[in-house]
């Protein structure tokens, strides 16, 4: 059985009371959570050299279960450089896209997917070229696309 761990570890001053989280989370299936996620997309690489937004995640890509996580990393240093990312029904729905949130250069994010809608991300500079990974463990996985 495959066996996919997540770990983050939090320790934080800017309170009165110093804060300190360290949790684990085993990735399992919606429809058994004694089974292990068991398939993934790969770790994968997008370069973007320009702002238009772009689907990284197809909607028809996974099944339609709670348990797919995804992770996504801009790997940029520079701080001022970042991706917008959001949800969207389809590749063609861009402009209908929900945004989560920006991800500046460094930051990284994994967070759970249903499958139902594709993920999309825009970078905030055409003036540098920025890289973009992410992953999705997958609770099933109905096409491979590349």
């Amino acid at each position: 059985m495959a066996t996919i761990n997540a770990t983050v570890t939090i320790s934080s001053d800017i309170s009165s009371y110093p804060t300190s989280i360290n949790k684990t989370m085993t990735m399992t299936k919606s429809a058994n959570p004694s089974v292990g996620l068991d398939e993934t997309t790969g770790l994968r690489t997008k370069k973007f050299t320009t702002t238009t937004a772009a689907v990284i995640v197809e909607e028809d890509e996974l099944t339609d279960a709670m348990a797919h996580k995804i992770y996504i990393r801009n790997t940029s240093t520079n701080r001022a450089n970042f991706f917008y990312v959001a949800y969207n029904g389809s590749a063609a729905a861009a402009a209908t896209a929900e945004t989560i949130g920006k991800l500046y250069g460094g930051d990284w994010m994994l967070f759970p997917f249903d499958g139902a809608v594709g993920i999309t991300v825009a970078s905030s500079t055409a003036t540098e070229t920025q890289y973009l990974e992410y992953m999705v463990f997958a609770d099933g996985i109905v096409a491979a696309k590349g």
